[in-house]
This record gives C-alpha cells, sequence and structure tokens, in this order.
C-alpha cells in the first residue's frame, strides 16, 4: 500500500526546501491514528525513518496547536467506523494545515460522501486517486491480537471494501505537478485525475 506512494513522497523530498532536495529520511511524516507501531516500521523499510506515530488522542492534539507535531506530510488509514474520516476530512481541510500534502487511505465510497464533497468544496481542494490495478484491493494486516478467534490468515488481512489512495498536494499547482509525474512515472497503480475519471476507470475493469 505505502509501497505505491513511495515515489510519489520521494517526488516531494525535493521540492519540500525549494532547491534544496531533502533526503527520504528527513521526510518529516505524520500518521495521527496509532495501530500498534506498525506504520513507523513499514515506512522505515520503504527509507522514510522520520515518522510520528504515537498512542494518542489525536482530536486533542488537534484541538491544541501547541502539541502539534511538526511535518512536512500527512499520511494516514484511518478507521472507517463511526465519524472518523469525516473529522480528518474537516482536519486536512481546515485552516492549520490546509497548505499541507496529505495522503488518505481510504475507502472507494468516501468520494461519494457529502461530508467528503463538502470539504473539499469549502477550500477549493481537488484530490486525485490512486488505486490498485485491475481491481485489485489492498491487504491489510491487523494489529497483533485482532479477531484473534478467526483461524483462516487470509479473513484476517482482507479488507470488506475496495480501497484507494486520496492524495492533495496541498495546493492546486502542487497537486498538479505531482499528478503530471504520475503520468509520466511507471507507477505500480492506475491514476484517476478526478471523481469522474475514477468512475469511468472502475466501470473499464
Amino acid at each position: 500500500m505505502a509501497a505505491d506512494i513511495a515515489p510519489l513522497l520521494q517526488r516531494i523530498c525535493k521540492e519540500t526546501d525549494g532547491a534544496q532536495e531533502k533526503m527520504a529520511s528527513n521526510l518529516a511524516i505524520y500518521d495521527p491514528y496509532f495501530c500498534g507501531g506498525s506504520v513507523i516500521a513499514h515506512l522505515k523499510t520503504l527509507g522514510f525513518q522520520n515518522v510520528y506515530n504515537k498512542k494518542e488522542d489525536c482530536y486533542k492534539v488537534w484541538g491544541s496547536p501547541a502539541k502539534y507535531p511538526k511535518y512536512d506530510v500527512f499520511i494516514t488509514n484511518p478507521p472507517y467506523s463511526a465519524d472518523h474520516i469525516d473529522r480528518l476530512m474537516k482536519h486536512v481541510t481546515s485552516s492549520m494545515i490546509r497548505s499541507r500534502p496529505w495522503f488518505l487511505l481510504m475507502p472507494t465510497w468516501v468520494h461519494k460522501k457529502d461530508y467528503y464533497t463538502k470539504a473539499l468544496e469549502k477550500v477549493g481542494a481537488k484530490p486525485f486517486y490512486p488505486l490498485p490495478k485491475s481491481g485489485k484491493r489492498y491487504i491489510y494486516q491487523p494489529p497483533p491480537g485482532f479477531r484473534s478467534k478467526k483461524t483462516s490468515g487470509v479473513h484476517k488481512k482482507s479488507s470488506p471494501f475496495m480501497s484507494m489512495w486520496y492524495i492533495y498536494g496541498g495546493t492546486p499547482e502542487r497537486t498538479t505537478l505531482l499528478l503530471d509525474w504520475c503520468y509520466k512515472s511507471d507507477l505500480a497503480c492506475d491514476i484517476a485525475r478526478s471523481k469522474s475519471a475514477l468512475r469511468d476507470l472502475r466501470r473499464r475493469k
């Protein structure tokens, strides 16, 4: 999953400090939702070692600017239950982090939700959508002890939803640059530049 966006993070490294390229190991990444610490380990294998992912109430952190971590890119796979995605969308489009790039791994149905559309319209943000090729699903590894009563390893790792990345560069200009770079690169995923393009892409599969 994160491997699909690693090339994009590498691209962001080249532009984070203007003319000075930032090393991948120094790119500051913030993932607010803690899941047993697996995020840090996984991103480290891809070369990204500066990751803030702690066992804390992220909503309290978001309400306390003094406690808010400093970062270059916001990356997360939020809980799909309750109102977590709604609260996440309000946050990534808030004035606190509006100009920062965000990469959100969420179910495909999120792009049809009113809270998603309204959050984007409020700030004029237009993300693009990398998704697994050929209609495949991302496979999730649950935290230790999760669904411990299930005997099937496949069941433990499967997801009931198709999911994809929702990516915004922080500004329309940076988003366009990232999207254009995607089309020029050999990424291991399909790319839809809009909700209508996403619909057309899924119809062809």
